[in-house]
């Protein structure tokens, strides 16, 4: 068994998230990268091509830029595939906590969900959270 992380996305968002996630994680784990409609050739032959080289027992985890985007979509089908999990909204902290998660043994949907929770809370208004001390009472 090995987890398999694919990150697909319209144009090359996907390349350069693979690239940074490896430059963080000294590649702790195998990554994939679609970066789609950049060169005029149908996306799901090369989620087709993607999905094919994965073996039976290897777990994928595939995210995606948008919510029922068209990358998305073509990865719709292999949602029910044994071991794999289909998650949209991709970003570095979610990439980088799957790509963080002890290989030894597959994920779980609530694992995933947790992961994803995790992700989420990343995300902030940070003119909320500093005092950039610019502000005078008066």
């Amino acid at each position: 068994m090995k987890r398999v992380l694919i990150l697909a996305s319209h144009h090359k968002m996907a390349e350069g998230l693979r690239d940074t996630l490896d430059f963080i994680t000294g590649g702790m784990v195998e990554t994939i990268a679609l970066s789609a409609y950049v060169d005029n050739q149908p996306v799901e032959d090369a989620v087709k091509t993607i999905m094919d080289g994965l073996a039976e027992e290897d777990e994928a985890v595939i995210l995606t830029d948008l919510n029922a985007g068209s990358v998305n979509q073509k990865f719709f089908p292999y949602r029910n595939r044994l071991h794999t999990h289909l998650l949209s909204g991709m970003n570095l902290p979610l990439a980088m906590q799957i790509a963080m998660e002890p290989q030894d043994e597959y994920l779980t949907a609530d694992a995933i969900r947790e992961i994803l929770a995790t992700a989420q809370a990343e995300m902030k208004y940070v003119n909320d959270l500093v005092d950039d001390g610019d502000d005078e009472d008066e």
